[in-house]
């Protein structure tokens, strides 16, 4: 933002300091200064009236002027295009010394002398680049036209942070200085002539969320011009003059930050504003001659059928100013800061307006900025404003209160301020203070709608950060450590690292069909809400891999999913696992990823976890082959703690297309409880007594699990360690039975076993399996 320091020099007095200092003042009280620009004084400079246009003769782009001014006829030569008779223009007369430092000299163009040099804009220093000379409105009683012009003057260009609506205007600007250099802030002056009948329009709000407040007054104006020095702020503040009952308004939006729209009243004789979203397909023209496709995301004034201005954004051509308009509806409103920004968004359109109602102006500011335009209607336009507005307010909201502790200020800032002092500060901000001993109440003003919390940030600016002493840190420096869910998702990535599997990183964002939670701002299609497992990632980069040519892959990936329990949405750290076609081990031939091979992944990784207790159960999987597939449970069939996976191989339909049409083989395991339920490291010493050894082939029911009997062969306290190495089912194995044949280690701690007590435990076993149908196979 662009602001000029004669104009802020109106509103509070500036201190007597030189610009490099003024900056670093801004800047270390959070209104960050870009830029510096210089403007000179413009000596010489008058108003001078065009007597008369004629061609050039011995140039056809060039023509010759007489200019009237301080009663003589100058002659001047100038190639501008909208050279007119009877317009008034500025003037440097020879001698004449430009803001840019340039001086005026008489000079001959082609065989005619030129007495001097119409002026433009750009001339003037005000704009970048002018179309033509600066075509004046007319004189105003002074011949030399640099004091009008405010020059000489200085331009900062502010960057303001979004947070602070209240600095997108001059005035707020203004009252940030008055607090920071212990100056008055001066009022402003918001009278203006009322009188005739009532104003006679209605206002209505679809939904008052959208537009908290709106604000419309009836105006009638007369013969009028903008005044010069208007014209040349709004050139300074990177507008250009365009109408008087519009430069107005702009005059008003950069005085206060409010933007307001005047619309020619006589074009709307429904004589009422709806303000509401725009319906499919609806369509309006703009000030700017295009014609918009509107969607709902768009909020627009309306007469009640049609749309007549975008809410917060641009005006419609329909209902626009001209040269003959001598009503005026007078719009002064607050909206939503969502709305705007999405209706800007759609619409491909941002303009100044719109940059003020996305930060969230106060609902407040829209009576203070319809009042001050009123006031210079009257004052410079000969208006008069209808008794009475029409407005729509349902909710304003209650000023915030905020409680500010004392002591707290000393220990955020590290510095003792007086009370007294603290208490300047924050009404210089416009800030209601009340003193209640350890505390400040704060009556927070309207226009800060940026202060929710204590406010000891505001008393540290206005302060001066300068003043605050820098110390070092008192507390001693520690090493830092990862979290331990980092650290436990690091040790998984390694443990699978050394297994052998590569690891894959997939999206977190899904197609809404696959997931549980579903974003409310999805970017692109396909991507609308997060994943709840990592299986579907995974499957794409096997389908990839396959597409490249590749045989066989061992995945891994370590991710997020996020899961809807209970009503509450839950992060939840996983690993899956995929193995699909050859597994490229030496000397095995060209063989193929097996559910065995995937069972070694799930036991190397609770093995390197040192997790214990961990059993397969019945799984609902519908994306697993129904005899190829398990669920992980934590915990024994006697004391069983849940679920935490599954594991088994995909069904083609899961799947889908991949080259080559490999079998895929995958687990999924959740995190937290295997962090929960790692065991700590134990020394176990070599034992010190030989182990026997027996086998044991045992006919088993087909439906009974293979887990059970294990379990059975290992609750036996002799038995160490028990190892499957021989499934069996054909001659000499009872139909329905299969054979099961185990390496059964037996040891004890203490002695060497006899024979007799290896063959009791034995006996042991077969009784404690008996009751599953099991039997010893002779």
């Amino acid at each position: 933002m662009r602001v000029s320091l004669r104009w802020l020099a109106e509103y509070v007095d500036l201190p007597d300091l030189g610009t490099e200092e003024l900056v670093e003042r801004l800047t270390l009280a959070g209104l960050e200064v870009e830029e510096v620009r210089e403007l000179g004084p413009a000596e010489g400079v008058v108003l001078g009236r065009i007597l008369s246009v004629s061609p050039h003769p011995n140039a056809d782009r060039l023509r010759v002027c007489e200019v009237e001014a301080g009663g003589r006829t100058y002659t001047l030569v100038s190639g501008a295009p909208n050279l007119a008779e009877g317009s008034w223009v500025p003037l440097a007369l020879p001698g004449a010394c430009l803001p840019s430092g340039a001086e005026v000299r008489a000079v001959t163009l082609r065989g005619v002398e030129s007495q001097g040099m119409i002026l433009s804009a750009q001339d003037l220093s005000l704009e970048d680049k002018s179309g033509g000379v600066w075509v004046l409105p007319g004189p105003e009683g002074d011949e030399d036209i640099g004091e009008l012009l405010e020059l000489p003057d200085t331009l900062l260009s502010l960057k303001i942070t979004s947070n602070r609506p209240d600095l997108l205007g001059v005035y707020g600007i203004a009252r940030e200085l008055a607090a920071l250099f212990r100056t008055e802030l001066r009022g402003l002056d918001l009278s203006f002539p009322e009188g005739g009948d009532a104003i006679d329009f209605r206002v209505t709000l679809e939904d008052p969320a959208d537009c908290p407040r709106y604000i419309a007054r009836a105006i009638s104006v007369g013969q009028g011009r903008t005044p010069l020095k208007f014209a040349a702020r709004l050139y300074k503040a990177g507008m250009r003059p365009l109408h008087p009952i519009v430069d107005v308004t702009n005059y008003v939006m950069l005085e206060l930050g409010q933007p307001l729209h005047a619309f020619d009243l006589t074009r709307i004789p429904s004589r009422w504003i709806h303000v509401r979203r725009a319906k499919p397909g609806e369509r309006m023209r703009t000030l700017d001659g295009v014609e918009r496709a509107l969607s709902p995301e768009v909020l627009l004034i309306t007469d009640g059928e049609r749309p007549i201005a975008l809410a917060g954004i641009m005006g419609g051509e329909e209902t626009e100013v001209s040269e003959g308009t001598r009503e005026v509806l007078l719009e002064a409103a607050n909206f939503s800061p969502a709305r705007i920004r999405r209706g800007s968004r759609a619409l491909g359109l941002r303009t100044e307006a719109s940059l003020r109602f996305e930060r969230n102006l106060s609902p407040e500011l829209a009576e203070l900025g319809s009042r001050r335009t009123c006031h210079f209607y009257g004052k410079y336009l000969g208006a008069t404003v209808a008794r009475g507005v029409a407005e729509a307010y349902p909710h304003p909201p209650a000023r915030r209160v905020i409680a500010l502790r004392k002591g707290r200020v000393a220990e955020i800032l590290g510095v003792e301020v007086a009370e007294g002092e603290m208490r300047g500060i924050l009404e210089r901000l416009g800030i209601e203070v009340r003193d209640e001993g350890e505390s400040f109440v704060a009556t927070v003003p309207h226009h800060r709608t940026d202060l929710e919390r204590e406010i000891i940030e505001e008393i540290a600016r206005i302060y001066g950060y300068e003043r605050i002493p820098a110390a070092p840190p008192v507390v001693p420096l520690r090493r830092g450590a990862k979290d331990p869910r980092e650290a436990f998702v690091d040790e998984v990535r390694r443990i699978c690292a050394a297994l052998g599997l590569l690891e894959a990183l997939t999206p977190g964002l899904v197609a809404a069909e696959t997931a549980e939670v579903a974003l409310k701002n999805p970017m692109a299609a396909g991507q609308e809400g997060l994943r709840s497992s990592l299986r579907q990632g995974l499957i794409e980069v096997v389908r990839e891999n396959f597409a490249a040519g590749a045989d066989g892959v061992a995945l891994f990936e370590v991710g997020r999913v996020f899961l809807r329990r209970e009503g509450a949405i839950v992060e939840e750290d996983r690993l899956g696992v995929a193995l699909a076609g050859r597994t490229r081990t030496p000397l095995m031939g060209k063989e193929h990823y097996s559910p065995a091979h995937l069972k070694g992944v799930l036991d190397a990784v609770l093995a390197a976890l040192r997790v214990a207790d961990v059993r397969l159960g019945e799984v609902d999987a519908p994306w697993l082959h129904p005899y190829r597939r398990a669920g992980v449970y934590l915990g024994t069939r006697d004391a069983p703690r849940g679920p935490i996976g599954w594991l088994g191989e995909l069904t083609p339909e899961a799947a889908g297309d991949i080259p080559g049409g490999p079998r895929v083989l995958m687990l999924e395991l959740a995190l937290p409880p295997l962090r929960e339920a790692r065991g700590e490291p134990r020394f176990k010493p070599l034992p010190r007594y030989p182990a026997s050894k027996r086998d044991l082939s045992l006919l088993v029911p087909e439906g009974v699990p293979e887990a059970s009997i294990r379990e059975g062969i290992l609750a036996e306290e002799l038995v160490e360690s028990a190892f499957l190495y021989d499934l069996y089912r054909g001659e000499g194995v009872p139909e329905g039975h299969r054979s099961l044949t185990y390496e059964i280690v037996f040891r004890h701690p203490d002695r060497t076993l006899s024979s007799e007590e290896v063959e009791g435990a034995v006996e042991r076993i077969l009784a404690r399996l008996a009751p599953l149908g099991v039997r010893l196979r002779t």
